[in-house]
């Protein structure tokens, strides 16, 4: 099969095709099943018998005059979520191809990046959305936990308050995926103040030059759209904080778990030192609505050593436990290149139900900067 431009769209533009009768649900899952030809390698899971069945449904009841929503979309489940996610696609129409993998062992698919084994790699959601596989993907600690934030591999990643996200193609991909299954995402009409940070959780950290310009870009951006902007990096490292445990790898589902298996006698200290750091990190909210940091510390860089050439690769770990363990409802979305074509991305964190702030935020730095390319 030929590929046509419904690969390329995402779920918004995917809707309106569908709403105006230029393509059915069952040509976009034949355009979905060209494409996962090449790209069945990040799926753990895979029912199209299942998806075929709910292609000609959306197709008999847009017939019937029903329109809209995820009516029809090739969409897909992380398989590090459960079943109730996948019924929730089901439930609201979206033709429900598997499960990806939410594990980090993929290359990265933007265009232009040297392939080396020494790459940080990238989840299996993030390619198949990056390759046009599927418009959306409903995930995990979307926004990106390893090496490579979403951002990075040209994707937008989008976790609500509760944990729930969604990886796709665009931040309006996003907002319409949300707004298909009912998660409240709408914006407030209040001012809004935005802080910039680039020192993350320590004042260790280093951003490297050219990840720094892409903050203070997007910094002088947003300061021509929103009430105020402001440097924040005097709440985050003040008086030399460190974090306290060394669990902040993990997020609020993990912690929960891991009460189960430490011995008891530990739980009072492990609780104390939990409760700690959820008030060191209310703290670095403190006056803002939305903070914005550096979606890593920098591109990979490669230094050359006798019979090969090391890789070292920007490390998320300085500003991913600001969303990861608090559950604050975060976003990446890619903000610009640098000179080698390496996406450069940031990632924004909200304060708790303030997803609709989130998303018209990330909307702005996705329009103004250019970021969005096709595959």
């Amino acid at each position: 099969m030929e590929e046509t431009p419904v690969c390329y769209p995402g779920a918004v533009e995917q809707a309106r095709l569908l709403a105006r009768g230029a393509t059915t649900a069952a040509e976009l899952l034949a355009t979905t099943e060209h494409r996962l030809n090449s790209s069945r390698h990040v799926f753990t899971d895979v029912d199209l018998a299942a998806a075929r069945r709910s292609a000609a449904e959306a197709d008999r009841r847009m017939a019937g005059g029903e329109s809209g929503g995820l009516l029809g979309l090739p969409l897909a489940v992380e398989d590090s979520l459960p079943r109730s996610a996948f019924d929730a696609l089901v439930a609201a129409g979206a033709v429900v191809i598997g499960r990806t993998s939410g594990a980090e062992l993929h290359r990265n698919p933007t265009p232009g990046l040297p392939a080396t084994t020494l790459d940080p790699k990238v989840s299996g959601t993030a390619v198949a959305v990056a390759t046009g596989v599927v418009a959306a993907v409903l995930a995990r600690r979307a926004p990106g936990a390893g090496g490579v934030p979403a951002g990075g591999a040209g994707v937008v990643g989008f976790e609500t308050s509760g944990g729930r996200g969604v990886v796709a193609r665009t931040v309006a991909d996003v907002a319409h995926v949300v707004r298909g299954i009912g998660w409240a995402a709408e914006p407030a009409n209040r001012p809004l103040r935005i802080g910039v940070s680039l020192r993350g959780l320590s004042m260790t950290t280093r951003t490297r030059p050219s990840m720094r310009r892409v903050v203070e870009d997007v910094a002088a951006l947003l300061s021509l759209h929103v009430d105020e902007v402001v440097d924040h990096d005097p709440h985050l490292a003040s008086e030399s904080r460190f974090l306290l445990a060394p669990h902040l790898a993990a997020g609020p589902r993990e912690l929960d778990l891991l009460d189960r298996f430490v011995p008891w006698p530990l739980r009072g200290i492990c609780r104390s030192m939990r409760a700690a750091e959820r008030v060191m990190l209310n703290h670095m909210f403190t006056g803002v609505d939305v903070l914005v940091t550096p979606g890593h510390t920098g591109p990979a860089e490669t230094m050359s050593l006798p019979g090969g050439v090391l890789v070292r690769n920007g490390a998320t770990s300085p500003f991913s436990p600001l969303w990861r363990v608090s559950g604050y409802p975060a976003v990446s979305v890619r903000a610009g290149s640098d000179a080698g074509g390496n996406p450069l991305p940031v990632t924004l964190i909200a304060v708790p139900k303030a997803e609709g702030e989130l998303l018209r935020v990330a909307g702005i730095i996705e329009e103004e900067s250019g970021a969005h390319r096709r595959p």
